[in-house]
């Protein structure tokens, strides 16, 4: 499994893929993290982050990753553009692509979409989508503390309107989990 982002990651793009791919690992997949570029020195506490695969710096070993992978998936982005040129490889790989994002109007590329503008935070969807498979025990410390600062990010500290009673349900399980609200 590959997890992408969008170029210029932000937290709860990182904080998302790092989650997801720590519970995709505890189920046994082997899955990489490969972000376009680089991403800010204040991302680099979350746990996983020292493995991510940065196209820009290591292109051949993302482009072989990339090509031998089953599954793509591709948060906190709904268009292939937002990825620069990692975008064509995902495009024309044989693999299943899952598209988790809540921004406006997605490109259709994905074959499966998780997919709200009612979420405040991919975190978010990425939480509901652990719920929904009943993987939440697989949510540590870990997991929890990269999906809550993608969340607290996205929500501009619990303090934007698409701060919702399900955003303060799912971080109370997220903190319940492990999750370090500092």
């Amino acid at each position: 499994v590959v997890i992408t982002v969008h170029t210029n990651p932000d937290a709860d793009a990182l904080g998302s893929a790092l989650g997801w791919a720590a519970v995709l690992s505890k189920k046994g997949h082997k899955v990489t993290v490969i972000s376009p570029n680089e991403y800010p020195d204040f991302l680099k506490w979350m746990k996983g982050q020292e493995e991510v695969v940065i196209f820009e710096k290591d292109k051949d070993r993302a482009t072989l990753i990339t090509s031998e992978a089953e599954i793509i998936c591709c948060l906190d982005f709904s268009d292939l553009q937002r990825i620069g040129d990692l975008g064509e490889l995902v495009e024309h790989s044989k693999a299943i692509k899952v598209m988790i994002d809540h921004h406006l109007e997605p490109v259709a590329f994905a074959d499966y979409e998780q997919w709200s503008t009612e979420a405040g935070a991919t975190a978010e969807l990425i939480y509901d989508l652990c719920v929904d498979l009943g993987w939440t025990d697989l949510i540590g410390p870990d997991e929890a503390d990269c999906l809550y600062s993608g969340v607290m990010t996205d929500t501009g500290g619990f303090r934007h309107p698409n701060t919702t009673k399900h955003i303060h349900e799912g971080v109370a399980k997220l903190i319940e989990a492990g999750a370090n609200t500092a």
